[in-house]
């Protein structure tokens, strides 16, 4: 085996064994970046008219009003995916 073939198996050897503990090493740091489950967000749906909304909330309950708890979001999760759009619609042929 030639010197210039030894130095391409050492550098492809290397090359492969850089791979693979980066592999690991995203693996393990994916893995041991969950931390449990997180709150979820519900919706729920509303029946009660906008209207009667509007004369719940005087200026006075208003300024009394305490802030509502915000979830806790320290870091983004790739689980969901973004919407798709929809298709553009056809342009009509020119016949």
């Amino acid at each position: 085996m030639s010197r210039q073939q030894k130095l391409i198996g050492l550098s492809l050897g290397g090359a492969l064994f850089l791979c693979l503990f980066v592999g690991i090493y995203l693996f393990a740091l994916k893995r041991h970046s969950k931390q449990g489950p997180s709150a979820r967000i519900i919706k729920h749906s509303v029946e009660t008219p906008a209207d009667e909304a509007l004369k719940y909330w005087t200026p006075d309950k208003m300024r009394n009003a305490k802030p509502a708890k915000m979830p806790n979001v320290d870091a983004i999760e790739r689980e969901k995916k973004s919407p798709r759009r929809p298709p553009h619609p056809s342009r009509p042929s020119d016949d």
